[in-house]
């Protein structure tokens, strides 16, 4: 593993013992703990938790105990004071994971779910439902090819830091010609991405490394 570029994961699905979650629960800053109190769904709590711990874990390994965390106006985290480093969270289903960086950063993951035709209208350009389409047999292609597009899209706006107000209708995924990127027309320069799979979910890191870490390191609940 990269000491500064790597990737933390966890199955959130050992927090629904109730001990476990009041545990990690306990070890989490105000911050964390606000943003775990706001949700009202389990599944949502669970993840939200799970995402604190693979922070907490990471900023641990890296010297950064205890440390506040804060939002930009984009509502991407940051830490106060820190320079050289920077991170960024994602969950979907049971998954959460937290990319660490020495450059800005971006991390989605998601489980496939059903593409529609209506769906993919709305999401992608009319070059990309073509590739799509070519490059799948059928639905099952069509959803797992839509999935790993919207984890890149998704990574893109979270490593610029502007969430929805970077429209992803205008980011272009050329996936035919080495994963090229652009928005509104325009090449988005120096950016990478690393694409990883585990249990069903797709998981992207766009950051400014061609080779980011070879793998998720997954921590276990305790």
């Amino acid at each position: 593993m990269n000491s500064c570029n790597f990737v933390l994961g966890i199955d959130v699905d050992f927090l629904q013992d109730k001990d476990k979650f009041d545990y990690w629960y306990s070890q989490m800053l105000g911050e964390r703990k606000a943003k775990i109190d706001k949700f009202r769904p389990l599944n949502s709590k669970l993840l939200s938790l799970g995402a604190g711990i693979v922070l907490k874990r990471g900023l641990d390994m890296l010297g950064f105990t205890d440390s506040v965390i804060l939002e930009d106006q984009n509502e991407k985290p940051y830490l106060q004071g820190a320079t050289g480093l920077e991170f960024n969270l994602s969950h979907s289903g049971k998954i959460a994971v937290c990319a660490f960086s020495d450059a800005p950063v971006g991390i989605d993951v998601q489980e496939p779910e059903r593409f529609s035709g209506n769906l993919m209208n709305f999401v992608y350009k009319d070059e990309e439902i073509k590739y799509i389409k070519y490059r799948s047999e059928n639905q099952s292609d069509i959803d797992r090819l839509c999935t790993k597009m919207w984890t890149m899209k998704e990574s893109i706006m979270k490593y610029y830091g502007k969430g929805l107000s970077m429209d992803p209708r205008k980011i272009f995924i050329d996936l035919e010609h080495g994963d090229k990127a652009y928005y509104d027309g325009d090449a988005l320069e120096n950016i990478f991405f690393t694409e990883y799979e585990h249990e069903g979910y797709y998981i992207t890191v766009c950051s400014r490394y061609e080779s980011f870490s070879d793998e998720i390191s997954f921590v276990m609940g305790e």
